[in-house]
């Protein structure tokens, strides 16, 4: 172990500043991390909290770590643009890491859930990324969501709990029955709009772009580098993962030669928010980034 500082980096992303925190070690090893926080602006001392825990923890093992706001987050100036739109703040990002420690030859990439769809989307296009991890990422959609649900439910049926629950009367059935009707008002909206944005047969309309979930995947596809993958047992936007890779020969073929290594954490959620599950995930990522270190020896 060596000891560990922490100091403020400021950088621009343009025209903006962005605020993030370099966890120094003493003894610096020459691969660093980059930690890419996950969801919109909101409080966030739960996830960001385990995130300094991390970056403490892989610093004390020699790898020097940066958390980093980007634009229209936390203590960073600038508009939100949200996870598709972060290329730019990521290239930025890295940038600063190097001109502030210039012992670092290689970067890593880590986050977890829409974090983990922003960094598939544009880490094939950033100097530098020699490997990336991702934790659980964002792939929702009507499609996924159906197979999971039906899948949760299909199993709940063979359970002797569900059916005494339900003759005890212990369900809410006017309350899951108004939450159906709501979810059904928000599909048909959404079916609506889909329809608006695409054009014949379903195509998206050039003046829409392409939709983030195939972008993941030609991300995926044009990285050139090892790729790590964290699965949650407890979490249903991994299912939601699993799901895409099987219902779509595309995505499939992806996922088979380009993700290196997958660990399954089964009693972990989606943010890896209990203590054993953060343990975990710095232990994969430490042995990761020492695999790193190793293959550039």
């Amino acid at each position: 172990m060596t000891s560990v500082t922490r100091e403020p980096l400021l950088f621009e992303c343009e025209g903006d500043t962005l605020v993030g925190v370099v966890h120094r070690p003493g003894r610096m090893q020459a691969v660093g991390l980059v930690t890419v926080v996950a969801g919109g602006p909101q409080y966030r001392a739960g996830v960001g909290r385990g995130l300094v825990e991390m970056g403490d923890q892989l610093a004390a093992q020699g790898f020097p770590v940066l958390r980093f706001d980007y634009r229209g987050m936390g203590d960073s100036g600038g508009e939100f643009r949200g996870f598709e739109q972060i290329g730019a703040d990521l290239a930025c990002a890295v940038a600063a890491f190097r001109k502030a420690l210039p012992e670092i030859e290689r970067i890593v990439l880590w986050g977890g859930c829409d974090a983990a769809s922003g960094i598939l989307i544009h880490a094939h296009a950033l100097q530098g990324i020699a490997a990336i991890a991702v934790g659980n990422p964002w792939v929702s959609s009507s499609e996924t969501q159906a197979v999971v649900i039906r899948r949760h439910y299909l199993q709940r049926l063979v359970q002797k709990s569900f059916w005494l629950k339900l003759l005890r009367l212990e369900y809410d059935l006017a309350g899951y029955a108004a939450d159906a009707g709501r979810a059904l008002r928000r599909r048909l909206v959404s079916r609506v709009k889909h329809d608006a944005d695409t054009g014949p047969g379903g195509t998206v309309a050039p003046a829409r772009g392409v939709p983030f979930i195939e972008r993941m995947r030609r991300g995926l596809e044009a990285f050139d580098g090892p790729v790590l993958l964290l699965m949650s047992g407890r979490s249903l936007v991994s299912r939601e993962f699993d799901a895409l890779i099987q219902q779509n020969p595309g995505w499939r073929s992806v996922a088979e030669r380009k993700v290196t290594q997958r660990e399954e954490l089964p009693d972990a959620d989606q943010a890896f928010s209990s203590q054993s599950a953060r343990k975990k995930v710095t232990l994969l990522l430490a042995a990761w980034l020492n695999g790193i270190v190793a293959a550039g020896e």
